[in-house]
């Protein structure tokens, strides 16, 4: 018999803390960014050489105006539930902001202690950390899609409808407080 209990994992950047409009208005006077059309989570390199430059950028970011309402919906699943919690976010490819690891611990000490903060250490690295039946929220469509063949149920957050990804999260929790098993295309 299997005992291990499912665990909901929560991204960090683009799902609690809002990168993307910090990192615009950081950049505002200096380069012209088109946030609509980059690549999804991913900033071209001469401007991501910028945000390098503020080495504590990660301390820093405003939440997502979805966040504690992502994080309400994520404690019902362990408090509920009895789910296991936490985040599972990343390091820059480059490793190149040496204060990321840190300053991503504070951010969510300071907002949502009751969560423990774990790294893929990469985007990439994320779906090894699924088990069958685990949920990740994540704003990222590759690591839902990696997340989902490794047997998990990945729920994605979108940068323009933030709430719709919200509403799946809700349908999510009612279909496990009912004991539906929980569709992975979510």
């Amino acid at each position: 018999m299997n005992n291990r209990r499912n665990t909901i994992y929560i991204d960090m950047d683009g799902v609690v803390a809002d990168f993307d409009t910090a990192a615009t208005d950081y950049l505002r006077n200096e380069i012209k960014v088109d946030i609509a059309n980059k690549e999804e989570g991913k900033w071209p390199p001469n401007i991501w050489e910028r945000l390098r430059d503020h080495h504590r950028f990660y301390r820093y970011l405003p939440k997502m105006e979805c966040a504690d309402r992502v994080i309400e919906l994520a404690r019902e699943f362990r408090d509920d539930l009895g789910w296991n919690l936490m985040f599972l976010t990343a390091i820059p490819k480059g490793n190149d902001m040496p204060w990321t690891f840190y300053d991503k611990v504070m951010w969510a000490q300071e907002r949502y202690p009751d969560i423990p903060v774990h790294f893929g250490p990469y985007s990439h690295d994320k779906q090894s950390h699924c088990h069958p039946g685990d949920i990740l929220v994540d704003d990222r469509k590759d690591n839902c899609e990696q997340w989902r063949s490794a047997g998990g149920v990945a729920v994605k957050i979108d940068t323009w409808e933030v709430w719709h990804g919200v509403w799946n999260l809700e349908k999510l929790l009612e279909a496990q407080k009912g004991r539906e098993a929980p569709k992975n295309q979510i």
